[in-house]
């Protein structure tokens, strides 16, 4: 189990800090994310790169900020966020890291709909696409991959599903996009989360892990048993990392989740026959 955990809920005066006490913890990694720092986050490469030799875990993952998502109808704002992009896989790559985690569109952003010629969503799918290659020649080469989130029903109308996030991955068809799962959006949309798993299980790449009230595993009523039978089953090798509240004192509670975590993966032991 590739057990990681997001910089901003750990506690911690600086960044080093912060990561030392995630592999005090018991995580294996750190998800750096955009909105955890003053400043763009390729401006604080040395800042990262001290606090992985300090603390001796890698970078699972890097996470982009919501208001830098890579679909927009203004053509000058697709192309700097294009750019923001290609620059986080390369901050990626330069990092060691799995890949970016990244969204197409969410409100309040929206796209026209061309109806007769072009609905919206045909229109989001066809513009994310052609983006999505755009990133991916402008970082060939690269081993950083692009982590497609779907969101749930509240928070977005386009890319809702794991199924849907697949159709984009398949429309694009490169292995460097791949879908990143996240527990509580699924607990929304998917009717059955480990069904939904194996039913993508050629781009999943990247899991998010959050209870049903969005605070840390074992707070909640979500059975985390199932999916991670599911991954093993599919013999998962990506990152599974936390993003969620976290109540209590950290101190105590978030070695906990990972205590609780790790008997989970321990129990999904996968079915044999």
């Amino acid at each position: 189990m590739n057990l990681s955990i997001q910089q901003t809920l750990l506690p911690g005066a600086d960044l080093s800090e912060r990561f030392q006490r995630a592999a005090e913890y018991g995580f294996a990694g750190v998800e750096v994310v955009a909105w955890g720092f003053p400043s763009p986050m390729p401006d604080h490469l040395a800042e990262i790169e001290k606090a992985m030799t300090a603390s001796g875990l890698p970078v699972s993952s890097l996470c982009t900020k919501g208001t830098d998502d890579f679909v927009h109808p203004d053509p000058a704002e697709r192309e700097k966020r294009l750019a923001g992009l290609v620059q986080m896989l390369k901050l990626a790559d330069t990092l060691g890291a799995r890949g970016v985690v990244a969204l197409p569109i969410r409100p309040p952003v929206t796209m026209p709909d061309l109806s007769p010629l072009m609905d919206e969503r045909t229109l989001i799918t066809q513009m994310a696409t052609l983006i999505l290659k755009s990133a991916l020649e402008k970082t060939a080469g690269g081993r950083a991959k692009i982590f497609l989130e779907p969101l749930n029903r509240y928070e977005a109308k386009y890319l809702r599903t794991v199924a849907q996030a697949a159709d984009l991955c398949r429309a694009v068809n490169d292995p460097r996009v791949q879908i990143m799962a996240d527990m509580f959006h699924m607990s929304i949309e998917e009717a059955d989360i480990p069904a939904s798993l194996r039913s993508v299980v050629a781009h999943v790449g990247h899991i998010h892990l959050a209870d049903s009230n969005r605070s840390l595993p074992g707070h909640g009523h979500t059975d985390f048993v199932r999916p991670f039978r599911a991954l093993r089953e599919m013999n998962f090798q990506g990152w599974l990392a936390l993003e969620c509240g976290v109540p209590g004192k950290a101190t105590e509670t978030l070695p906990a989740a990972a205590h609780f975590l790790k008997i989970c993966w321990q129990d999904a032991t996968p079915e044999v026959g």
